[in-house]
Order: C-alpha cells, then structure tokens, then sequence
C-alpha cells in the first residue's frame, strides 16, 4: 500500500512519529492497556553448545545469555537507521537503539548499541551488531532480517525484540523537512567538515568548511539534522548514540507540540508507507493516545561506557577495530534498562526546580539546561520572568533548607556547578525547591552518558583542520595495507571526507582513519576524490 503523492512526505512524518510515540505508551494513567499485538512466547534457551557457523569465527563464540525479562507487560521495539539513501538489503544499521517499554510500571527507556559491537549472529559467525539485518536481509527480506535480529539480541543480550522499524536517510530528511526543521538542545558544541550549501559538489574541496555548532537551543534543517545525528570526527560513536537519543526525544517532542500524531487515524493505512516495520496500524494506534501524556522526564537513556560496558578490541584476522561487550557490566547494566524506574528517578520526579536565562545571549540556555536535568528524571520548568541582573556565571538558589537527602549535589554536578555557585535561603512556604539562574559560561557538556548520567567534565571538542582530504561519492573498502591483496577491513558511506594522513611513493594507495582505525584506500577509482595541498603528506611505504 502506498500514500498518495499529495500526502507522502507526511505519510512518512507520521509514521515514524507513531513508532517513537511508542516511547508514551505506558504513560496514561487508565490507558495502559496491552497493544493489539501481544508479545511472542520466548524462544528456548539452547541447552549445549551452539553450532560451529561458517565461516569459522576469529574469536570464541560466547554461550548465550539467559533471559532478562519474562514480564509480558514489556515491549521491546528495535529502532534501525540504514545508512544508505535507500534501504536494501544491502544496508548497514549504522543507527541501533532499543526502546523498552514496562507498561505495568509506567517506565520508558532507551539504549544506544555501539554499532560495532562484535557479537555472535547465530547460524552465521562473530561479526559487528550493524551487519546483522544485512546478514538477514540476504537471507530472505525484511523478514528474515527482523528474526535474525530477534535472535540475536536474545542469545548475546538476553533481550526479547518484539517489534522493529528500520529509515533511511532521505526518509530522514523528509521527517525533518515536514517537521519545518529539527528544534533541539545542544549541550556540547560540535565540530566537523560540512557542505557550505547541500547544492554545491562535495567532490570539490571549496564546497567544504570546517563547522562548529555552539551550545544553545538550535533549529536545524534536514541536512544539518542529518550531519548532527552523523557526526563523529570531533567526538566518537558513543557520543552520537547520545545525540541519536536526543533527536528521537525532540522529534516526539515536535510532533507532540504541532498535534500531529493526532492525525494518525485521519491517514488511516498510508502511515507506514516510509518506515519499514512489522508493526500494523493497530499496532501503532494502540500507542498513540499513550504518547500524548508522556513527559520529557519520563523518559530513561542508557549508553555504557568504553572500558567498562564494552572493552575496544583489534580482530586477529584482519585487524577490525571493534568493541567486545564486558558482560560482567553489561548485563547489570541492561537489568537497569528494563526494570521500574528507581527510588532515586522517583525521588527526582517529586523536586521542583526552575530555571531562569540570565545569561542575555537569546541562545535558549534554559532550555538546554532543563533538558539536561530531564535526561535524568528531573521535571524543571522555564521560566521567562526577567532576571534583574546578567549573569557570566549560573547561579542555583535552593529554598529547601535540607541538607540531609536534599538534591542539590545532584543538580551541581549535572549541570556542572560547585558550591561557590549556591545561594541557601529557606522558606517554608516556598512555591518551587530550586531555582536556577543560567549565565552566559554556562556548559555542562557530558559526550557520553552512563545509566547513572554521570561523567567527569570533558574539554569542549576541538579538531585541526587537514590540508589534504579524501572524498568519497560511494562506498568504497578500506584495507589493511596499499593495495588490493590485503584484506577489506571497512566500508565508507556516500558522502564521507577523511582527512589524508600518509600516501604511497606513487599516489596511487591514501591512508585514512575511519572510526578510529588506520587504513587504505585506492586513489586511482573514480569514486575517490583526493583534494588539497596533497603534495605534503607524507609517504608511507608498510
């Protein structure tokens, strides 16, 4: 079934909007009820060891992990970024965030997957977390992918996938056209390479320039959205799983704010059209009254840290740059994820807190710092009620009086303030506990959040410009050495620049690094543009 032409786009607006409603779903008091579609029964667990794939792994196959969670009150959704224009079953699921959802309990929350992750695909071999549905897809369409995802997820994650969506990246864009823009909060400043306008070449070097986005509260057109939930030259992939998160959050929150998912039963079937999914309409109707009620506050993200969650690792066979997971950390960690939010977020939810701009700079400080606190179960308020004074520096009044149990150092250490910053006056008949002047130093940038949203204070990202740059126009392998004998060990996607780093005597062979891993790439194929002051890089014979 497909949308008419007139109402396409918004087809597509609306059926991702349903499926990242499925974040309110548990929300609505007397409303709570079980989707149309109950959960699956759980595959049995294997009882002896799993079969040898082909081809033989690099590393040992782990034994499976047992079931986490038998509650059928439980919904586990599978959200997919493909990181092509158009989804085939060529794509890799650059984008793997699970949504959990306890409709009992009221909770909500979400998981970034490292895309590299290197796990075991059953009935294939050890191999990173983004291949998975390619793995599938070849195997038997959509379909076949999803059930090997189930699969997945269960044997090395002890998670029960119920449902799936899977977008691309025009698609994307189109949502973010059809939003009028993506409204949302930057609380860390971004640098990378950017094209000046989408219309220029990006085989030409002087269609590129070196962007920061500062703090604030922005508004981002479809290309920038893209660029922003892509980044990762002055950051890492952890960082942009957190990003990811923040763009669901504010695409819901868009959606919530412009009354669209009311239109959901108005376009009736034509709603899936753009989003690849197993979810029916009455899947998705059944979430969207339940969406409307949820809070920004209401709303739980899970990352893991590298070094503790996962452990970085080099493949033996041909030198892969992957994470390996630390199931002694994991595990516990994903416990978290699908259990009833804690005592402590409970605790939050009860503490008013408002938050004032001081800082005079109309970059919407507040309301960053206000999403920040909600990331962490914290429901404050902006308030526009005129600070007499400028502020350089934020300063947070607490009226509670309370020094035992009282969450200030909490709120200090979130939007990373000190002491020096607290003025104490008790009321006992105060209207708010806490209220929070933001001033015009204000960062509390975080790049990677734990479950505890907790991290220590990190340098605002910085990156050096690069003489000589590689640009690719399709997908293209990275090997491990200068020339088509060494293994492929990576793949570029459309539209990627590496900065150069070594060539070979003859400029024939470039070496880059993609996501942390040094490599080569062929600079005589016509999909590779090497651009720049190229002559001074040097060169490099293995």
């Amino acid at each position: 079934m497909t949308c008419r032409p007139d109402r396409r786009a918004w087809c597509g607006v609306l059926a991702l909007l349903v499926v990242v409603a499925a974040l309110g779903a548990p929300v609505a008091i007397g409303l709570a009820q079980a989707p149309p579609t109950p959960p699956p029964t759980p595959s049995p667990r294997p009882t002896q060891a799993p079969p040898t794939p082909t081809p033989t792994p690099v590393i040992p196959i782990p034994p499976p992990v047992e079931l986490l969670d038998t509650d059928p009150a439980v919904d586990n959704i599978l959200l997919l970024g493909a990181d092509t224009t158009m989804t085939s079953e060529h794509a890799r699921t650059d984008v793997v965030i699970v949504v959990s959802i306890n409709r009992r309990a009221g909770s909500v929350a979400m998981w970034h997957v490292p895309r590299d992750l290197f796990i075991y695909i059953p009935g294939h071999t050890m191999d990173r977390v983004n291949l998975v549905y390619q793995y599938g897809a070849r195997d038997g369409g959509p379909e076949a992918a999803f059930k090997l995802l189930q699969e997945t997820f269960l044997y090395n994650f002890g998670l029960q996938i119920d449902h799936y969506a899977l977008i691309n990246f025009s698609d994307f864009q189109t949502i973010i056209a059809r939003l009028g823009g993506l409204t949302i909060s930057v609380d860390c400043a971004l640098q990378d390479w950017r094209l000046i306008d989408p219309s220029l070449d990006p085989a030409l070097e002087e269609s590129w320039e070196l962007y920061t986005l500062p703090i604030g509260r922005r508004t981002l057109s479809p290309e920038m959205a893209l660029w922003y939930v892509r980044s990762r030259q002055s950051t890492s992939d952890f960082d942009r799983g957190r990003r990811q998160m923040d763009v669901l959050r504010a695409i819901w929150q868009q959606a919530r704010e412009r009354g669209l998912l009311e239109q959901v039963t108005e376009l009736g079937p034509e709603l899936l059209a753009l989003v690849e999914t197993d979810m029916t309409l009455g899947d998705l109707l059944g979430y969207v009254p339940l969406a409307i009620a949820l809070e920004p506050s209401q709303i739980a993200r899970y990352t893991g840290s590298p070094g503790v969650e996962y452990q970085g690792f080099l493949t033996p066979d041909d030198g892969r740059a992957v994470q390996l997971p630390v199931r002694a950390a994991l595990l516990p960690l994903l416990r978290d994820f699908l259990t009833p939010p804690t005592d402590n977020r409970l605790r939050r939810a009860a503490v008013s807190v408002e938050i004032a701009d001081a800082s005079y700079l109309y970059a919407g400080l507040a309301e960053v710092a206000a999403d920040r606190l909600a990331w962490a179960g914290y429901a404050a308020r902006v308030v526009d009620d005129g600070p007499t004074v400028r502020r350089e520096g934020s300063v947070i009044y607490d009226y509670t009086g309370l020094s035992k149990g009282s969450a200030l150092p909490e709120l200090l250490h979130l939007l990373r303030m000190d002491e020096t910053q607290v003025v104490h006056q008790p009321d006992p008949n105060r209207t708010v506990d806490f209220r929070v002047e933001i001033g015009a130093r204000y960062n509390a940038c975080v790049l990677a959040d734990t479950a505890q949203e907790a991290g220590a204070p990190t340098p605002a990202p910085s990156a050096t410009p690069a003489s000589c740059w590689l640009r690719f126009t399709a997908e293209v392998n990275m090997r491990l050495g200068p020339g088509t004998d060494w293994p492929a060990i990576d793949t570029t996607t459309p539209g990627l620049s590496l900065p150069a780093l070594g060539r070979t005597a003859d400029g024939s062979w470039w070496q880059a690094r993609l996501d942390g891993q040094l490599g080569w790439f062929s600079g005589t194929i016509t999909t590779v543009e090497v651009a720049g002051a190229c002559d001074d890089v040097p060169v490099i014979e293995p």
